[in-house]
């Protein structure tokens, strides 16, 4: 079963990520912040990322970056901001 990871400070928006996703077969952690998130990286990299853009440690944009240097799976930004 594919693992999906779900990097989202607002809680709402990460239960319904969370549920949606597991209704649907997946497995899911979630994470609150770049930090919890990194710490999961060195267990196990995900299939997909769900990736919020303003985290409360680090952009999101920043993170991605990262994520980029190392790592090859699939990153989406979700974001509720309505500029570029």
């Amino acid at each position: 079963m594919p693992l999906i990871y779900i990097v989202e400070d607002d809680a709402n928006i990460r239960e319904i990520e969370q549920f949606s996703l597991e209704s649907a077969g997946y497995s899911t952690r979630a994470f609150t912040c770049a930090k919890d998130f990194y710490a999961a990286l060195l267990e196990k990299a995900p299939s997909l990322c769900l990736l919020d853009v303003m985290l409360p440690d680090i952009s999101g944009f920043t993170l991605c970056g990262e994520i980029r240097k190392e790592h090859h799976f699939p990153v989406l930004m979700l974001t509720a901001k309505v500029d570029d």
